[in-house]
């Protein structure tokens, strides 16, 4: 049977939508960026032309026109249209300025691991929503799930997926074996009728290659990598990042599991793992910080009489900021009830402009305001990257009344020493109102 050449050249528009430029090109075809001038909006045009079995092609094409478009997931990318112009078979779809998963797996480029596991979590919630609708991706990998320019997470390209309809299963026909074989599951390298369980077994090895830079499973030929993903056990991950934690080596471990039966039931299962996991995790950071955050405030004068509870205590009623070089940290006549007590860094004190006063690591500022609301009497400025404790009345009411006790007798010295010194100064450049020159 003969068949026409096909056009190559980049079109001006398909159906009502203009072609702006391409944004790639594959085995199947090409990706248009478009322009819906109806609704006004950026689309993206996936484009296959089939020079060989044309009906076959075209109903393996509209395979994923049918996945994609019964699917509404803020993580799944959308599918608006498709159609037939020519020898065009074309499916419109959602705009995602930004890049692959792809892009982030050069060391350089590799993404911190809590966003790998939000990514993936929210890939796992994606998916347990397809699988509900009766929609098996089989092709999970980097390549297909786009992180967008805002950080939004996309699944896309179902191109190959199977449909479940009413009990029914539908795939594209082909006769070679249709993945990507690193991300494949042993059932899908065997031929075998996948389920959920293969996307999940995929999306761990996406997962396994976003912590690690490499795949699960490595060969030097693809018949031996066949062999790996079918015999040997999967690799921990920690062998590779020692400082990952236990507990997403086994989420991983499970993800990879030969048998479909033991990985996890389904996405909402993964998602609810990776989960905890994420808590874990930032609890642990957070533990590490507030550890970090108790050593430094020990040292502080303030806190000289304090024992480590009381200095926690504080410390978790307190609100840290940081401030660059130049920084405006407090304005001369603004009207507050704030403590501050310097971490890190040094402050300088002006008056109309005029400096009269430097800060440094342990110094407070704004005991009068704390007691009194009354405006306050200097400005100060940041003069290097500066950390401090921010603490209000109404705060401090809320902690044990011992250490209520304890801060209000450090606060006390404090105020007598900021005092002291504003009478001193005050002794050396003549009378002025009593409390000018003090940043309280």
């Amino acid at each position: 049977m003969l068949h026409k050449t096909l056009p190559t050249e980049h079109p001006d528009a398909i159906g009502k939508y203009l072609i702006k430029g391409v944004l790639g090109k594959g085995s199947m075809g090409v990706v248009y960026e478009g322009y819906d001038p109806f609704v006004q909006r950026r689309v993206a045009i996936k484009v296959a032309q089939a020079e060989s079995k044309p009906s076959e092609f075209q109903r393996s094409f509209f395979v994923e026109a049918h996945a994609a478009g019964k699917l509404q997931h803020p993580h799944i990318v959308s599918v608006y249209d498709a159609g037939v112009e020519g020898y065009r078979n074309y499916i419109v779809m959602e705009f995602v300025g930004g890049h692959t998963l792809q892009e982030f797996l050069p060391e350089k480029k590799r993404l911190p691991v809590e966003q790998v596991i939000d990514i993936v979590f929210k890939c796992a919630k994606a998916l347990d929503y397809a699988h509900r609708q009766g929609v098996v991706h089989r092709d999970i990998k980097p390549a297909n799930i786009m992180l967008a320019e805002d950080g939004v997470v996309k699944i896309m390209d179902f191109g190959i997926a199977q449909l479940d309809r009413g009990g029914q299963t539908h795939e594209t026909s082909t006769e070679e074996l249709v993945g990507s074989p690193y991300y494949m599951s042993p059932e899908q390298i065997t031929g075998q009728k996948v389920g959920p369980q293969s996307d999940l077994y995929s999306l761990g090895a996406v997962l396994f290659q976003m912590l690690t830079g490499r795949p699960p499973f490595l060969a030097e030929n693809y018949h031996a990598l066949i062999y790996q993903i079918l015999n040997a056990p999967p690799p921990d991950v920690r062998d590779l990042c020692p400082d990952l934690p236990e507990s997403l080596a086994f989420i991983i471990q499970r993800a990879l599991a030969k048998k479909p039966e033991d990985r996890f039931k389904s996405g909402q299962e993964l998602a609810s793992a990776l989960s905890s996991l994420f808590d874990e995790l930032r609890y642990a950071g957070k533990k590490i910080e507030d550890l970090e955050k108790l050593e430094m405030l020990s040292r502080l004068a303030f806190f000289r009489n304090f024992n480590r509870n009381e200095i926690n205590a504080v410390m978790q009623a307190a609100t840290w900021l940081h401030f660059e070089a130049g920084d405006t940290i407090i304005n001369e006549g603004d009207i507050d009830d704030t403590f501050y007590i310097i971490v890190t860094g040094t402050a300088e004190v002006t008056k109309s402009r005029k400096p009269i006063g430097w800060l440094y690591k342990g110094d407070c500022f704004g005991e009068i305001g704390f007691l009194t609301q009354q405006k306050r009497t200097a400005t100060i400025i940041a003069r290097s990257a500066l950390t401090l404790m921010k603490l209000n009345a109404t705060i401090m009411d809320q902690v044990a009344q011992p250490t209520q006790l304890q801060f209000y007798k450090a606060f006390t010295e404090a105020l007598i020493k900021r005092l002291s010194a504003t009478n001193k100064q005050l002794s050396r450049v003549g009378a002025r109102p009593p409390g000018d020159g003090s940043p309280a």
